[in-house]
């Protein structure tokens, strides 16, 4: 049986929460945790994202994706966050069942910045590595630890791991 995902479509689906790490370069009031005696830089839990993906298998061990990630509770300020991005997943040659995965997103982030510092949206760069088994040629479990850096409304750092599943078709 092959193992690859070449020439597949993909559907992936997990959940993710983290801790960030935040530097403002502008205080713009509101209640946040770097309030607290203008404090410039600040650290906080992230919301539960809900990270979704759309790809193609372009070749046996690189998929191309369309990401969309939705914060599934509200942020501290009441925002929920949103991101729309475009990434790479590798698995090697991914003729195994069991692959180890590298990925690379590059995302905009529409989150509404309502009571802090900033714009419409901010520019946010992705990596992933992690681990996924495929429990069939259709079905493959994942688990990976991210690190993204915000960098237009203030620079920004959240580590969190993510857990999902995939899809895939067809055989």
């Amino acid at each position: 049986m092959r193992w690859d995902h070449g020439g597949q479509f993909t559907l992936r689906a997990g959940m993710g929460i983290g801790y960030r790490f935040v530097v403002r370069y502008n205080d713009g009031g509101g209640p946040d945790p770097c309030d607290d005696g203008n404090n410039k830089f600040c650290t906080d839990a992230s919301p539960l994202m809900l990270d979704t993906a759309l790809g193609f298998g372009v070749t046996r061990g690189l998929e191309l994706e369309g990401r969309f990630r939705l914060g599934v509770l509200e942020d501290f300020d009441g925002s929920r966050p949103m991101q729309v991005g475009i990434g790479l997943r590798t698995m090697g040659d991914g003729a195994s069942r069991l692959k180890f995965i590298f990925a690379a997103a590059m995302f905009l982030d529409f989150t509404q910045d309502r009571r802090r510092a900033g714009g419409d949206f901010d520019f946010v760069v992705r990596s992933e590595q992690g681990l996924q088994y495929d429990v069939n040629r259709w079905v493959g479990l994942y688990g990976v630890f991210g690190e993204n850096f915000g960098l237009l409304r203030n620079f920004s750092c959240i580590i969190d791991a993510t857990v999902g599943v995939q899809f895939r078709a067809p055989p």
